[in-house]
């Protein structure tokens, strides 16, 4: 009966957690309906804690209470206090979607409202809107954590098969959801929206990550969904026009990770290095810059370049 009694109070206070957010164990009206001492109350209290992560205790003088805290309320703690918001956001490759969305929707729609600091004219993360996709997030974040296999049906220029694949990570990258797969020992981002299908391998089960540390580790040093595992990189000197130099100044925020001050010019441009595995790597950058990114050396990439501007150019000419 005393089983019963317990159970019954946490579901209660579970329920009241959603209402109240905040309870202590010396509340009058709780303590009259489980007819309980603040010493038991604590006790179903501290249960929840356990069982819940987003529910945890705060000190209050020699009394505590028990607080539901949601990733909205970091949030929102967060942008409120702190000067670094860069860091927030680089925060958000580690988050579920879906919280992004409610944060997009709810606390940030809230800090607009109230705040005239703030206003957020684009998502903070991609969108996962439709069933599918949702599904296969969530098949996929699951198969990562558990190491199983998986069957993937990807569809980007031909339909391909990726047939007991070890997905590694969910990346965001480039503004995208990417699962970083090893298939038949060869490294591959895969993007979410061109996902079609994917379960879980009826052949295989589980895999080690005994043999994927060349992988985990390259993870952390990629620059972009098109950097290349097994090429060594390569470097490119640029030089950024005065008119925009700022942007490219020690200290500013690097475009890329690998980006490098070099020094400033007497004409007051820049120069700074970049490394790269493949030439798409980083020509956008250079095309979102057009034309006060100058490509110094290598040739080869100024090359490339240049013939990307010319069938530019071409194209136009034409229509």
């Amino acid at each position: 009966m005393a089983k019963d009694k317990k159970v019954i109070a946490i579901y209660r206070l579970m329920e009241k957690f959603l209402s109240q957010k905040e309870i202590d164990a010396y509340d009058k009206e709780l303590l009259d309906e489980f007819e309980c001492s603040s010493k038991t109350l604590s006790r179903y209290l501290e249960n929840i804690e356990t069982l819940y992560p987003h529910i945890i205790k705060i000190k209050k003088g020699k009394k505590s209470s028990w607080k539901l805290i949601s990733v909205s309320d970091i949030f929102e703690e967060f942008v409120n206090n702190s000067y670094d918001l860069y860091t927030l956001f680089e925060m958000a490759r580690e988050f579920d979607p879906e919280i992004f969305k409610e944060l997009e929707k709810g606390t940030l729609k809230k800090l607009a409202s109230k705040d005239s600091t703030f206003l957020f004219k684009n998502p903070i993360m991609e969108t996962i809107d439709s069933q599918n996709i949702k599904e296969i997030f969530k098949t996929l974040k699951d198969a990562v954590k558990n190491r199983e296999y998986i069957d993937i049906i990807y569809n980007y220029e031909d339909k391909e098969l990726y047939k007991n694949a070890k997905p590694l990570k969910l990346v965001f990258i480039d503004n995208n959801w990417y699962i970083a797969i090893v298939s038949e020992d060869e490294f591959k981002f895969l993007r979410l929206s061109f996902i079609k299908s994917v379960q879980k391998s009826k052949d295989k089960k589980r895999f080690s990550t005994t043999h994927l540390n060349k992988y985990l580790n390259f993870l952390k040093d990629a620059q972009n969904s098109l950097s290349f595992i097994d090429k060594e990189p390569k470097i490119a000197t640029i030089k950024a026009n005065a008119n925009i130099a700022k942007y490219f100044k020690k200290g500013m925020k690097k475009f890329l990770p690998s980006q490098k001050f070099i020094k400033e010019l007497d004409d007051g441009s820049v120069l700074f290095t970049v490394e790269y595995t493949q030439d798409l790597e980083v020509l956008p950058l250079i095309q979102k810059w057009l034309p006060d990114l100058i490509i110094e050396s290598p040739k080869e990439l100024k090359d490339a370049f240049k013939a990307k501007l010319e069938k530019a150019l071409s194209y136009i000419e034409q229509n």
